[in-house]
């Protein structure tokens, strides 16, 4: 007798929580965030769909503000993050109100990512800038989760992933970017078969031929290169899963 459907699913996506949780352990703890979002919490008061589709939404613009300062910093443009990092912190201010939510650890992690992020934006350290901003997309596509975003965890992963290619690349360590595409590999094998339920064929190929060439990767130079691939990849997958709500 086969396995019931709800077993089915929960091995499916078994790699990209245990992928989740590694990825945000290696954080560490942090202290309560601090903020008043009381207008918020007023917004957020219906049940059912309308309270998920508002959460997600400010999930979204989080994450989206926090990739505009990554690639701020990664393009050198070190002096226009400032204004962004208010826009991203206002955001922010949106999630005490979900602490209920099993999110009472990534939250105040959010928090204290804010707050090393703001440390080195100041210090126009472009590589920490980096890497807070892309800290705080994967602390969104977490908490995200049991919101039941249309956009599959995995493709996050992917994005997350990806950027964290061009860190490190960049810093040239070799042994984290292996270890990376690693990661990478347990992520594409669970999104393989969201894809094939897309007919996404052409992506399915594409993105796995992508992976084999990450696999041979050698040099910083060579992940760097295949690393902005991967970035142009997640933001066809985005396209295809926001349009077809699944």
């Amino acid at each position: 007798m086969g396995k019931p459907e709800a077993v089915r699913t929960a091995g499916r996506n078994l790699p990209v929580v245990l992928l989740l949780a590694a990825s945000l352990c290696q954080f560490g703890p942090s202290p309560a965030q601090a903020g008043n979002a009381s207008a918020v919490r007023e917004l957020a008061k219906p049940g059912g769909a309308q309270r998920a589709n508002f959460i997600l939404a400010e999930l979204d613009s989080l994450s989206g503000s926090a990739e505009e300062i990554f690639s701020l910093a990664l393009s050198g443009k070190m002096e226009r993050s400032g204004r962004k990092l208010e826009a991203l912190k206002k955001n922010a201010a949106a999630f005490d109100y979900i602490q209920d939510e099993g999110s009472s650890i990534l939250l105040p992690r959010l928090g204290r990512t804010i707050a090393d992020l703001e440390r080195a934006i100041g210090a126009k350290d472009r590589l920490d800038t980096m890497r807070y901003s892309n800290r705080i997309t994967l602390i969104a596509a977490t908490v995200a989760v049991p919101f039941k975003p249309s956009l599959p965890t995995e493709v996050s992963l992917l994005d997350y992933n990806g950027r964290e290619l061009e860190i490190w690349s960049e810093a040239k360590k070799t042994e984290k970017l292996s270890g990376i595409v690693i990661r990478m590999h347990l992520a594409w094998q669970t999104l393989m078969p969201k894809l094939i339920e897309q007919n996404c064929l052409k992506e399915l190929r594409r993105f796995s031929d992508l992976m084999g060439r990450l696999e041979l990767a050698k040099i910083p130079e060579e992940y760097a290169r295949l690393s902005r691939q991967v970035l142009v990849e997640t933001d066809a997958m985005k396209s295809i899963f926001v349009r077809s709500g699944r």
